[in-house]
């Protein structure tokens, strides 16, 4: 993080697995605390880590994404790079706008697995992950600590101003349905 122009830059890490990257030298518990509780290994708050979108995974879906993100190549340079406006800068720095971190309820155990199907039970596991932009109703708006201008996130809902069709979508994922199978698949706490 910088401050540059009295706005404020917040350079991503690269998390490629390569040798030198912030997460070389990681281990699940580690994956675990940043993904599921927004903090880094040394337990301080991540800044634009959308981990409220993440902590409820299952403990299969969780392992399978540090899996995933373990397997990529390494990729050289630094991550992309943010410049947030002054006010940003005032309302992140006089707690207006949270950590994800601050905003969890880190005493939630993760999601349990729900069979696949088309299920309101299904259907909440995966949209979840759509909270942290479209609301908890989904019905979308000004995403909460967005820069300004930023778009509004769309309403998910059924309904006059939604963007969803009025006939019935099926939507597959294996998220939050996988039984675990291996070590890597195994909980993570």
């Amino acid at each position: 993080m910088f401050i540059n122009d009295g706005g404020l830059r917040v350079a991503g890490p690269n998390i490629s697995p390569g040798t030198g990257n912030v997460v070389a030298s990681y281990s699940n518990a580690d994956w675990v605390r940043t993904i599921r509780h927004g903090v880094n290994p040394k337990g301080r708050p991540l800044m634009i880590m959308p981990s409220e979108d993440y902590n409820r995974f299952t403990d299969a879906d969780l392992a399978a994404l540090i899996t995933y993100v373990k397997s990529l190549s390494p990729v050289s340079g630094s991550g992309r790079v943010m410049e947030l406006p002054m006010p940003v800068r005032a309302m992140y720095g006089f707690g207006v706008i949270k950590d994800a971190a601050a905003k969890i309820d880190h005493t939630l155990p993760p999601q349990p697995p729900v069979p696949d199907g088309i299920t309101t039970a299904h259907g909440a596991c995966v949209a979840n992950m759509c909270l942290g932009c479209h609301g908890a109703r989904l019905s979308g708006g000004k995403i909460p600590g967005s820069p300004p201008h930023w778009p509004p996130a769309a309403n998910l809902t059924s309904g006059k101003d939604s963007v969803m069709a009025a006939t019935p979508t099926r939507i597959r994922s294996s998220r939050c349905s996988r039984p675990a199978r291996g070590p890597m698949d195994q909980p993570l706490k």
